[in-house]
């Protein structure tokens, strides 16, 4: 699901920040009113991407069902929640991803290794990791809680330490966010000057 409204809303406004850095394009988003980050995240809403998040929640509805539990208001208000905060906080990802290439020339290689860590994270739940990885992919490049925590909420599973958890490292990586591309704002310079 977040990987669908990801698709639908920012990712292919947020996707272009590269090339954008590269040929100069950023020229104009600084130049015009309003924050450069936020035009760019919604300037390029897919439509096409809706079915994807319909299907999600078919998948989701059909999920539940297997389940054969009761599933209550509280848990679907749970999981909308942490869905919209885990969505959030795989936006921060990107940009801070897409944002290096402010600071060098390429970013092809980070952004191999934040595919293949979201291909994997998006497999297998979380809480499965431990040791180097559970540090990897649940500190460092969060992916493996972006999926785990708005299922745990919806299930009942969800224990008071790790919704602290999941709302600390949203709150810390949207000042990263914040930081880097601030950092990155200073340090651009125009593919003209």
């Amino acid at each position: 699901m977040i990987n669908a409204i990801n698709m639908f809303v920012y990712f292919f406004g947020i996707n272009g920040l590269p090339q954008k850095i590269k040929s100069g394009d950023m020229d104009l988003y600084l130049t015009k009113p309003g924050s450069p980050l936020l035009r760019m995240t919604f300037e390029r809403i897919n439509p096409g991407s809706l079915p994807l998040v319909g299907m999600s929640v078919l998948i989701i509805v059909y999920g539940v069902h297997v389940l054969d539990a009761p599933i209550l208001g509280g848990a679907i208000a749970s999981y909308i929640f942490w869905l919209i905060l885990m969505t959030i906080l795989f936006y921060e990802m990107e940009v801070i991803i897409r944002s290096v290439c402010f600071f060098v020339l390429s970013n092809a290689n980070i952004t191999r290794i934040e595919e293949a860590g979201l291909e994997l994270c998006m497999k297998i739940p979380g809480i499965v990791f431990y040791g180097g990885y559970k540090l990897l992919f649940c500190c460092i490049l969060p992916y493996g809680i972006m999926a785990t925590i708005p299922v745990q909420s919806l299930i009942g599973e969800l224990s008071v330490l790790g919704a602290v958890y999941g709302i600390f490292i949203t709150a810390f990586f949207t000042v990263v966010t914040r930081v880097v591309w601030k950092c990155g704002i200073r340090c651009y310079n125009s593919a003209s000057s």
